[in-house]
């Protein structure tokens, strides 16, 4: 089966925090493995917004083809494909969360205001229902994006093009398709950070920013076993 949607996402902010295995090991599926970087694992925040959502034959439906979102996610292993497992996928538009949730992915519905001006940038989240509150300013550099060499943190990090998440007793894989990236630096000052499945009291090791991509999506799968 092909792509089912297509989204532009822009003003993409990856915030990238290094953790201990042990740290996060309980809070992924007992189907996965901690995927590591010279033996460490890793945590990532991701704000964008999304744009142009549409469904594959479909044109794009006006208030259902753009919104905010706030991603949390590490780096997991099955067998020998490398994904992502998400603990929390934040965003303001409630259709696209009941159409998400129907399809096992933990979508919440947030408060999200996003601020451009030239190339300074404001971003705050706060879950409508429980805690998870996120804001940071960051300024991108100026100049082109540059690609990221393989065998680099970084490139191990971002070209990634699967996810996994659990639908009651079944492990799904989503494969989804787009360009490598291309990347430019930022400076951050983060505010607050409480959407983490553990404290975070610094701000990132790592961050990279890209300013647009187009990607397509593929329907979830259930892992065989």
């Amino acid at each position: 089966m092909g792509w089912i949607m297509k989204q532009t996402w822009e003003d993409i902010l990856f915030c990238h925090w290094e953790a201990a295995p042990e740290r996060l090991r309980g809070f992924i599926p007992a189907e996965l493995d901690l995927d590591l970087f010279d033996g460490k694992a890793w945590l990532t925040i991701l704000s964008f917004r999304v744009n142009h959502q549409r469904f594959r034959f479909l044109p794009e439906i006006p208030f259902l083809n753009r919104y905010l979102e706030l991603n949390v996610r590490t780096y997991v292993k099955y067998g020998d494909t490398a994904g992502v497992y998400f603990f929390s996928l934040n965003a303001n538009h409630l259709p696209s969360i009941i159409g998400a949730r129907m399809t096992a992915l933990p979508y919440v519905l947030a408060w999200i205001s996003f601020f451009k001006m030239d190339r300074e940038f404001i971003f705050n989240s706060k879950r409508m229902l429980g805690n998870g509150e996120y804001s940071l300013q960051y300024r991108v550099s100026s100049g082109p994006g540059e690609r990221l060499e393989p065998g680099t943190l970084g490139n191990w990090l971002l070209e990634r093009y699967c996810l996994f998440t659990t639908w009651g007793p079944f492990l799904l894989k989503g494969n989804i398709s787009h360009e490598s990236w291309e990347i430019s630096k930022a400076q951050i000052k983060l505010a607050t950070n409480l959407v983490t499945p553990f404290g975070v009291d610094e701000g990132p090791q790592l961050v990279h920013y890209c300013p647009q991509k187009t990607a397509f999506i593929f329907p979830l799968k259930r892992v065989r076993r």
